[in-house]
C-alpha cells in the first residue's frame, strides 16, 4: 500500500466508530488543509494581516 494510502486508512480507523461518511470526509480535507497550511508556513509561503486585508477588501467590492 503506498504511504499517502496507509496514512488515509490510519486516519479513518482514528474516527469514531459512528462517524458518517460526510462527517469522516470533512475530518479528513481539515486535517489536509492544515497540514498545507504548516507546510507553507514552514516554507515561508505566506502572507501579512495587511495584505490579507487588502485582498479582502478587493472582493467585497
Amino acid at each position: 500500500m503506498s504511504n499517502a494510502k496507509q496514512q488515509i486508512v490510519d486516519f479513518i480507523r482514528e474516527q469514531p466508530e459512528d462517524s458518517s461518511t460526510e462527517e469522516i470526509v470533512r475530518e479528513l480535507a481539515f486535517h489536509l488543509m492544515v497540514k498545507r497550511g504548516l507546510a507553507d508556513s514552514d516554507h515561508g509561503r505566506t502572507i501579512s494581516n495587511a495584505e490579507m486585508q487588502e485582498r479582502i477588501e478587493k472582493w467585497s467590492n
